[in-house]
């Protein structure tokens, strides 16, 4: 079993079945069970991959073992997929920080929302002009909040200051991006999230952000207080459990 479709508590079902036993516990990305015998599985939700880790005899036979159980049920498949459709969607614009953008996918999962990354969706060709079109201008019910992660990944100076003047930017697409995504939801709609000190858009003053230095878990409150004034239902436990 290489990927699984449905929630924790229906892999843990399944990890019991196969009479493997061991301690589970909540990482980062996702899900960490780890076998009384070494072998490790790692599960991640947002795109339903399984990893294997641990000693070569007892992680095979993880794998094994789970591999030769009944393919999940079909309809069980579809009703997820369906039900996390259904989910309040969130455009996410990012640059080339992975692991923040892998860090807020997690929290809006944890939140009950359903983010929109293009690079989890497989692309079908687009670019990410093209799908800010079509997620947002052509069909404005399917995401309405957007979500722009500015992180350090350039490096920028004016003419006149010359190098010394030097100063950590976002990408320059993501800037575009972000401009795109106020013009269209509007500045109530689109919260910007800052790692650390980072060069601001000299047009984009005015706009709240919400700064973080090491972890995108450190914005929860705020996003959540946001998100809940854009009308979205933020439940108590939900908000616990994004910020753990």
């Amino acid at each position: 079993m290489k990927w699984f479709s449905g929630t924790v508590e229906e892999l843990k079902a399944l990890v019991n079945e196969i009479g493997s036993r061991g301690d589970w516990s909540e990482t980062e990305h996702g899900y960490q069970f780890r076998s009384k015998n070494g072998a490790i599985l790692n599960w991640f939700p947002s795109t339903g991959t399984i990893q294997y880790q641990g000693p070569k005899t007892a992680r095979e036979g993880l794998e094994q073992a789970l591999a030769k159980l009944p393919a999940p049920d079909a309809s069980k498949t579809v009703r997820a997929a369906v039900a996390k459709d259904e989910l309040p969607r969130v455009f996410v614009v990012h640059g080339h920080d992975d692991t923040a953008r892998e860090q807020l996918e997690l929290i809006l999962h944890r939140l009950d929302l359903n983010p929109f990354v293009l690079a989890n969706t497989g692309g079908a060709g687009m670019t990410i002009i093209e799908a800010l079109e079509r997620e947002i201008v052509e069909r404005n019910t399917r995401c309405r909040f957007g979500i722009v992660l500015l992180t350090p990944d350039d490096m920028g100076y004016s003419v006149r200051e010359g190098d010394i003047g030097r100063k950590p930017r976002a990408r320059q697409n993501v800037v575009l991006e972000m401009g795109m995504l106020l013009a269209t939801l509007g500045r109530s709609n689109v919260v910007i999230l800052q790692k650390g000190f980072i060069e601001l858009p000299s047009d984009a003053q005015g706009i709240i952000y919400i700064p973080f230095n090491n972890h995108v878990r450190e914005t929860v409150p705020k996003l959540a207080d946001r998100l809940r004034v854009a009308g979205f239902e933020i439940s108590a436990q939900a908000l616990s459990r994004a910020s753990s």
